[in-house]
């Protein structure tokens, strides 16, 4: 049966004029930046200036980290081969998963079990598997995650509740003292626990990276469009390994 028929509070039209929640656009249009606009029409809450500046500094620190990550070259080998913008940009936003961009709802939804059930739930559902906890640890940064700290300090000078930043610490403690590593705590940790205290739903992060990330890739796709088409690996970096002929078929 079609079910095309949709009742939301997100957004509208009015007696003639479209709302997104309680407010006109146009209001909207007048008085907020994107970063408060995004923050009032997913939580339903218009930030106070801290907490505009602290949204603000999450999308600007997960704008752009370089080529080197999936995000950074897929769009433009993708845009190398003569697709327009919103076809490299749609490529690039699908290398976003759970090892790239794609790790702060699940941290944020660790932060909650932990607020929810104590850190020694953690034995059960990640220590007994050997499952990662999102938001600790990265290939790089061993002693610190400096993108993270300078979040968490932004966050901390500007007033706004810690609660879900000391939980994400605490995460952090007690894997030491427990496993006795010590796992940084890294951009999406860092970025999930703030999500949190700012009012966010754990389900938000992934979808609030890949919006930031997108300005980023859009540069990298222009740029692009000036190289000559088209990329290729290089056949050096290729080692074909010839298969053994199975004695058994």
């Amino acid at each position: 049966m079609p079910n095309l028929q949709f009742q939301t509070q997100v957004s509208g039209d009015h007696q003639g004029v479209h709302y997104i929640r309680t407010k006109p656009l146009s209001e909207i249009v007048a008085t907020m930046s994107f970063a408060a606009a995004v923050y009032f029409m997913i939580t339903n809450h218009v930030p106070n200036a801290a907490q505009e500046k602290v949204f603000n500094a999450l999308l600007v620190a997960s704008l752009d980290h370089g080529l080197s990550p999936a995000s950074g070259f897929v769009p433009r080998v993708v845009a190398s081969t003569g697709n327009d913008l919103l076809h490299s940009l749609a490529a690039g936003i699908m290398t976003l998963g759970p090892y790239h961009g794609g790790a702060i709802s699940g941290a944020a939804q660790v932060i909650e079990q932990v607020k929810q059930q104590g850190l020694e739930s953690l034995q059960a559902s990640h220590f007994a598997s050997k499952k990662k906890i999102l938001g600790l640890g990265h290939p790089h940064y061993k002693l610190n995650d400096p993108r993270a700290d300078q979040l968490f300090s932004i966050a901390r000078d500007s007033g706004i509740d810690h609660t879900h930043q000391d939980l994400m610490l605490d995460i952090q403690k007690y894997v030491y003292e427990q496993l006795n590593k010590h796992l940084v705590i890294n951009i999406d940790g860092s970025i999930a626990a703030i999500l949190l205290d700012l009012g966010f739903p754990t389900s938000a992060g992934n979808g609030l990276f890949a919006l930031a990330r997108s300005g980023g890739m859009i540069a990298h796709i222009l740029e692009e469009y000036q190289e000559k088409p088209i990329r290729r690996i290089d056949e050096a970096d290729i080692e074909f390994q010839f298969p053994e002929e199975d004695e058994h078929v």
